[in-house]
């Protein structure tokens, strides 16, 4: 750093601290000037060696300028990146919970669906073993009243068939009775003529 002190007419007693960059810093040289204070004439030595300073700070400034500029814009399309990518991950990231949240609220009620379920199962379950019991037992009772039915059905068939037995066999006789009383009667005209 280079303590300068200024006069200005009000205050002779200020300074100013500027700061430089070292390598600056470190290549200027005492400037010695000429003219017993004036400030207005240097010598043609000390004009070129401020005209070379001049000139490399100048330079080196610039190439400072522009490595901190290529960096910068490497950084500023690094950041660029960065953040392209972190929006596409924010978007991916809300995308994913927006589909999670619905998700997850149907998997909140899935054990109170599948107990409600499995209690449904269980109830149709009883009431299918009800029914098939009530089913037996009706049947079971069905065929207690239908035994004597069945029975007396047998009987009135058998008593059908007698009957029509009996029926075939008055109405053979019948047959033979009028064969008889045809010759019968076929004899008696014989006889009678």
């Amino acid at each position: 750093a280079v303590v300068s002190t200024q006069s200005t007419g009000e205050d002779e007693d200020e300074m100013f601290v500027k700061e430089e960059p070292e390598e600056t810093a470190a290549i200027k040289q005492p400037v010695i000037m000429g003219g017993g204070g004036t400030g207005g004439q240097h010598g043609g030595l000390v004009q070129k060696i401020i005209d070379s300073q001049k000139q490399y700070t100048g330079t080196t400034n610039k190439q400072e300028d522009k490595g901190p500029l290529m960096s910068q814009a490497a950084k500023q399309k690094e950041r660029a990146l960065t953040k392209k990518e972190i929006d596409q991950l924010r978007t991916g990231i809300q995308t994913l919970a927006s589909s999670a949240a619905p998700l997850g609220k149907v998997l909140d009620y899935l054990q109170e669906d599948l107990d409600s379920m499995q209690k449904e199962l269980e109830n149709w379950r009883s009431e299918n073993k009800y029914h098939e019991t009530a089913i037996k037992a009706e049947e079971s009772h069905m065929e207690k009243t239908l035994e004597p039915l069945r029975d007396q059905l047998e009987d009135t068939e058998q008593q059908i068939i007698d009957m029509i037995n009996k029926i075939n066999s008055m109405k053979c006789n019948i047959h033979n009775n009028d064969q008889k009383i045809g010759q019968m009667l076929s004899t008696m005209s014989f006889t009678a003529s």
